[in-house]
């Protein structure tokens, strides 16, 4: 089993400048939230700007403990913390300020419930913190080792098939939609083809790839992207590998991947403003049916928005808007505030046992309640969709919101311990210095899930603990079973040198 553990310390010329780059740091989230300040168009407070100030600075934090400690490979708190800090902290300078219920008839929310709504991420981010840090103190920071299989000198036979299989659904489409089957396929012909393919893109670094295996990644990422524009415009699709070769690239290196983020960050905002007026052409057939033809669309569609903004046609608020909205969960978390105990009780933990009733696969109980009625009973009760219309819309409100819709403020800290807690498992699992190279594909297969925290808490959880162990049958490496080829461990050891000039020196083992 591989593992990549640093064998000597930093030198004090390192340390020096290592200590340089942690003051850029600073600096910069400094000139970022001055940057957000000057351009907003709305009245931030001053409390508004500390909070968002606050949430920043505990990504710097945690990005800067992560590269010092040196115990796990991805600084995953920092992305969790990086995640709040967008969808709490940015979105304060954004202009979306209009409650998302009918029943307020489009009214803005006030200025003082968009600051406790503020609050909210902050209380539940901190909470998450302290969940996070009790666990790994009674852990110990004790590594979980995973039985999973070991880097060899060709591909398993399995990860080939699975890229196959998520080449497929990539350019036919998911099967089984509607049916009981529907979640497992999800999971076997999208989330494994990706931990597959990502598989690949860490062994590349180890050894060199066959020319069957650079094809089928180079072809499962290409359809993979064509698919997120051919299948309902989803963004997401798009950028989510994208994102996590960045997070692979930082396993290996411990460089942050600014070229890619750059990429990424580019490709959503030019990408989302348009994906509304996609989606909607493409419901009324609009857009063709071939394998491009959405992808020329969208493109089309986007550069128009732009083109309109730089001549000066349309304000550039309102190209951005979409994009606000979609990672803020101020105004529904503001809602939820306004509007509970005084409108809609307390509900007193009455979705929360759909976690574990989530755990049982649906062919086993085709009846099982669907994890949606979280998030239905929040669209309706709080008046954002028509109970007629929910077959059809899927809003969340985000874990840390609901934990306040069943028990107010000490159902924020509760689940955010939870979510800590459990954080600071999956940390220790699949991203130690121990953990080997298919752990740490299964970890960031899962990552994504982890970093969406606008899902309420049985999508948050549910969707973990079944990727976790569907992928942990396929990756597993069973007792007495032992391939006949392994790395040389000189060989290991070099590669991984030459590509990581600033994480010191390296050394491959086998366990």
């Amino acid at each position: 089993m591989q593992s990549l553990i640093q064998a000597t310390p930093f030198s004090p010329r390192s340390r020096l400048q290592n200590h340089s780059g942690h003051y850029l740091f600073w600096l910069a989230g400094a000139v970022l939230l001055l940057t957000l300040w000057s351009i907003s168009s709305q009245d931030i407070t001053f409390t508004e700007f500390v909070y968002s100030g606050v949430l920043l600075a505990m990504t710097i934090q945690g990005y800067i403990s992560w590269s010092q400690a040196r115990t796990t490979r991805i600084p995953v708190w920092a992305l969790v913390c990086a995640a709040h800090f967008v969808f709490f902290g940015v979105a304060i300078f954004g202009a979306l300020r209009q409650s998302p219920s009918a029943f307020d008839h489009g009214s803005d929310l006030p200025g003082s419930v968009l600051t406790t709504a503020m609050l909210v991420g902050l209380v539940g981010l901190l909470s998450m913190a302290a969940g996070r840090m009790t666990t790994l103190h009674f852990v110990g920071r004790q590594p979980f080792r995973l039985p999973f299989f070991k880097t060899i000198d060709r591909t398993p036979a399995r990860v080939q098939i699975l890229l196959l299989l998520g080449i497929v659904s990539n350019v036919f489409g998911v099967p089984f939609y509607g049916t009981v089957v529907w979640n497992i396929s999800v999971i076997a012909f999208s989330a494994l083809p990706l931990a597959a393919f990502l598989w690949l893109v860490l062994v590349r670094h180890l050894r060199s790839l066959s020319q069957l295996d650079y094809l089928l990644g180079a072809v499962f990422l290409i359809t993979r992207v064509v698919s997120g524009a051919r299948f309902n415009a989803s963004l997401g699709t798009i950028v989510v590998p994208l994102l996590l070769i960045s997070v692979a690239d930082v396993s290996l290196k411990r460089k942050i991947p600014w070229p890619m983020i750059t990429v990424v960050a580019c490709l959503i905002l030019f990408l989302q403003p348009g994906k509304g007026t996609i989606r909607h052409e493409m419901s009324r057939g609009d857009v063709g049916v071939g394998v491009m033809d959405a992808v020329v669309r969208w493109i089309d569609v986007s550069i128009s928005g732009w083109e309109d903004v730089f001549g000066g046609r349309a304000p550039l608020d309102e190209q951005l808007s979409a994009t606000s909205s979609r990672s803020s969960l101020l105004t529904v978390t503001g809602l939820i505030l306004e509007k509970t105990p005084n409108s809609v009780p307390y509900q007193l933990g009455t979705s929360y046992p759909l976690l574990i009733k989530n755990l049982i696969p649906r062919v086993l109980w085709p009846d099982k309640p669907s994890v949606n009625l979280a998030n239905q009973f929040f669209q309706v009760e709080y008046g954002l969709t028509d109970a007629r219309d929910l077959a059809s819309v899927s809003i969340a409100c985000g874990f840390e919101a609901e934990g306040y819709m069943n028990f107010g403020w000490m159902g924020i800290v509760g689940v955010g311990l939870l979510v800590g807690g459990i954080l600071a498992i999956y940390e220790l699992a699949f991203f130690s210095t121990a953990s080997s190279l298919s752990a740490i594909t299964v970890g960031l297969a899962l990552l994504p899930t982890f970093l969406t925290i606008e899902s309420q808490l049985v999508q948050y959880l549910g969707g973990v603990l079944q990727l976790a162990f569907t992928a942990g049958i396929v990756f597993h490496q069973g007792k007495g079973k032992r391939f006949a080829h392994a790395l040389p461990r000189a060989t290991q050891t070099e590669r991984l040198a030459s590509g990581s000039s600033t994480a010191g020196v390296w050394r491959g083992s086998r366990e």
